[in-house]
């Protein structure tokens, strides 16, 4: 599987104003930017990486992403090819626009921002925002060596790049069937300290009882002798 981004444009995004920016990248197999400094070389891939994960490249909060003079209507959209189907990425910020395309038809938005932010990552990107900056970004400002990553990140970079996904949900499957299992145990304990409690109670009775009927039987005999 292969990801070709076609175009992407943005307005009200960091710097940019009300006017659409745009850029083409489907008119040539590579496409080469270039510019001086503070000419928006990073915002592009801002752009690129919030539209797709809702997350700028830079370490830079969502508020701070709407153009400070606007401060409303910030829209990206991003459209690409996965295989044979073409998709388009549409999200804004004041108002809160998130939406996905498939061959020209929106995808369902019945389900939640999240659910809906994790069809779009595991069903047709099938990468997460960390392996995006490890595979496809590979800006100096935000770049870890594959090695300095946690643990945890460098198994879902492998599993992105031969797409195995499958062992971390069997593993999430797993934890959470642990977890049901630790509280059936802890109720089974609490069950077993109950009976235990019980048979206790039963067992102080039971030598209560017989030594009343001892007492009562020694009285008896010595009234009988």
């Amino acid at each position: 599987m292969s990801i070709k981004f076609k175009k992407i444009r943005w307005k009200n995004f960091l710097s940019t104003g009300n006017n659409w920016t745009e850029i083409d990248l489907a008119s040539n197999r590579a496409t080469l930017i270039v510019g001086e400094n503070g000419a928006g070389k990073s915002t592009m891939l801002d752009a690129l990486s919030f539209a797709l994960f809702g997350k700028a490249h830079r370490n830079i909060k969502k508020d701070q992403l709407i153009n400070t003079i606007n401060e409303k209507g910030a829209e990206i959209e991003v459209e690409f090819d996965v295989s044979k189907h073409s998709f388009k990425v549409i999200r804004g910020i004041k108002p809160t626009k998130f939406e996905i395309w498939q061959n020209g038809t929106m995808i369902n938005q019945s389900s939640s921002a999240r659910d809906y932010q994790k069809y779009l990552e595991q069903s047709i990107l099938k990468l997460n925002h960390k392996s995006f900056h490890q595979i496809v970004v590979l800006g100096s400002s935000s770049f870890i060596p594959f090695m300095q990553l946690p643990q945890g990140q460098r198994r879902e970079v492998i599993e992105d790049l031969l797409d195995i996904q499958i062992f971390s949900r069997m593993n999430s499957i797993l934890k959470e069937h642990l977890s049901t299992l630790k509280d059936e145990i802890k109720d089974i304990d609490y069950n077993v300290d109950l009976v235990k409690e019980k048979i206790q109670l039963q067992q102080k009775y039971i030598r209560d009882i017989t030594e009343m009927n001892d007492g009562q039987i020694r009285k008896m005999g010595n009234e009988i002798a």
